[in-house]
């Protein structure tokens, strides 16, 4: 499955939880069809977003000096690891969530902690939204 789809579906169920399909008109039956659409629509729109927020050469080179020091002797045909970057998944997983303003210090913390799993972003999201108005930005205005 592209990357792009499984981001998508993946925030669209965070957003709406499970739901019901025809299998035969791949739709869904268990809330407005147009309805989960817009929400792929919303979740699409995050997805582009972030993409445009990533410094892609900061990433990448953070992956390539986690990747040098956290699996050095890594074989170049191993199954996750990329001639086009010189990195594996993991590397480019773990630069991605690196914090540190400088460079990361992957010697003393190769994986970054995952603080934020089971936060329930959506409903913080939805309890939150009214604060939008307050920025003098309304979409009805």
């Amino acid at each position: 499955m592209p990357n792009r789809r499984r981001v998508v579906e993946t925030l669209t169920q965070d957003v709406v939880g499970a739901q019901v399909f025809n299998g035969l008109i791949g739709e869904c039956v268990s809330m407005p069809h147009a309805d989960y659409e817009a929400v792929q629509d919303a979740t699409a729109a995050i997805l582009e977003r972030v993409v445009r927020a990533v410094d892609w050469p900061r990433l990448l080179r953070e992956a390539s000096f986690r990747h040098d020091i956290v699996h050095p002797d890594q074989e170049p045909s191993a199954e996750d690891w990329s001639p086009a970057t010189g990195v594996c998944g993991e590397c480019l997983a773990e630069a991605m969530l690196a914090d540190d303003l400088g460079a990361q210090d992957w010697e003393r913390k190769p994986t970054i902690p995952r603080e934020h799993s089971s936060t329930d972003w959506p409903a913080t999201v939805a309890r939150t939204f009214d604060h939008r108005e307050g920025a003098g930005w309304h979409p009805y205005k």
